[in-house]
C-alpha cells in the first residue's frame, strides 16, 4: 500500500505525505509547523506520525519548515549533502 497525500503545492510552500506499509514520511516541507499541524490532523495523523522528512532541494518553498517540523517529529531529515549544506544543517 503506498497512500500520497498534498498538503500544499505551490510557491508558497510544499508539503506531500507518503504512507506505506511500513513508514509515514513527508517529502519536502515549506510550510509553518502551525499550519502542518493543521493539515496532518485533518488526516488523522500528527508531527509524531512521520518516521522522516525527505527533502528533494533547499528552496525556501521546499524547505521552509523542515526544521521545526524536523524537531517537534523527533524525526531526521534526509537531503542530499549539498542541500543539507543549503539548509545550514550540515
Amino acid at each position: 500500500m503506498f497512500r500520497f497525500t498534498s498538503l500544499s503545492s505551490g510557491s508558497q510552500g510544499n508539503a506531500l505525505v507518503v504512507q506505506t506499509l511500513d513508514a509515514t514520511f513527508m517529502v519536502d516541507c515549506g510550510l509553518g509547523l502551525r499550519d502542518v499541524e493543521e493539515r496532518l490532523s485533518r488526516r488523522q495523523l500528527a508531527p509524531c506520525d512521520l518516521d522522516f522528512i525527505l527533502v528533494t532541494h533547499e528552496h525556501a518553498d521546499h524547505v521552509g519548515g523542515v526544521a521545526k517540523l524536523a524537531r517537534a517529529a523527533d524525526c531526521p531529515v534526509l537531503a542530499s549533502h549539498g542541500t543539507l549544506a543549503a539548509m545550514g544543517a550540515d
